[in-house]
């Protein structure tokens, strides 16, 4: 286990990222996507076709939802020697025909508060995030799988310059044209543990079937939970991409 463990950190130091794979039993995510169909008083968005897109405030939605939430802080907690809370958290589901996103950091971009106030991204709760995507679906090159990059070291005043400063965290043309992205095959129950700032995006699913996957972020305890303020700001924000500021 501490080697293990010693692994993963090289791993993380070196890359911002690493993947597990069948880390989760397909029962167990079987489990997952009924309570997720079934989950009611969440935040649910659609596409202009009326499909699915996504759906957030979910993860204390279900006994498995809070299973996986509860084994997701355990594992990072002992990998990283800290503790941690969920930040946010949502299901993206990728229909037949749906579209990827553009190559972005996550919560590096500006947002302008109820009193007109420029705020920075996820960085008014923290300085610190760890995102954690579990696959539902297999994901492949065909269904649009996760491209990721190794982590962009730098505060948020850095690297926001590399973003193109429009309200969302897609990045300057010319900085995704020198990052190298690599495609994440994934199967059902592996998952990926990376930094907010690595470079990631993916392409259209062009497949006759959905790619659906579980997208948690975790920030560090210290900072006491932001969980519904981040929810709360998002919906009150006067950005007019409030569906990509924070994909």
């Amino acid at each position: 286990m501490v080697n293990e463990v010693l692994s993963l950190q090289k791993q993380y130091s070196l890359n911002g990222y690493f993947l597990l794979k069948n880390f989760f039993s397909q029962s167990f995510i079987s489990q997952l996507i009924n309570e997720i169909e079934k989950s009611e008083n969440t935040i649910k968005y659609y596409d202009k076709d009326n499909n699915l897109r996504r759906i957030e405030k979910l993860y204390d939605k279900g006994t498995q939802l809070n299973n996986l939430n509860n084994k997701i802080i355990h594992f990072l907690n002992v990998t990283f020697d800290k503790n941690f809370l969920i930040f946010k958290d949502k299901f993206n589901a990728k229909p037949p025909g749906g579209e990827g996103f553009f190559a972005h950091y996550d919560g590096i971009f500006h947002f302008i508060d109820t009193d007109n106030k420029k705020r920075k991204g996820w960085y008014e709760y923290g300085d610190y995030f760890i995102n954690v995507l579990i696959a539902l679906d297999k994901c492949t090159k065909e269904n649009g799988s996760l491209e990721l990059a190794k982590a962009h070291y730098g505060n948020f005043d850095e690297l926001i310059k590399n973003t193109k400063n429009n309200g969302t965290p897609a990045l300057k043309e010319q900085i995704e044209s020198i990052t190298s992205f690599n495609l994440i095959n994934l199967d059902i129950g592996d998952i990926v543990v990376f930094s907010n700032t690595c470079p990631h995006r993916s392409k259209k699913n062009e497949t006759k079937n959905n790619r659906r996957v579980l997208y948690y972020t975790y920030s560090l305890s210290k900072y006491g939970s932001k969980y519904h303020q981040y929810f709360n700001d998002k919906e009150k924000s006067k950005n007019t991409s409030k569906a990509l500021v924070d994909k």
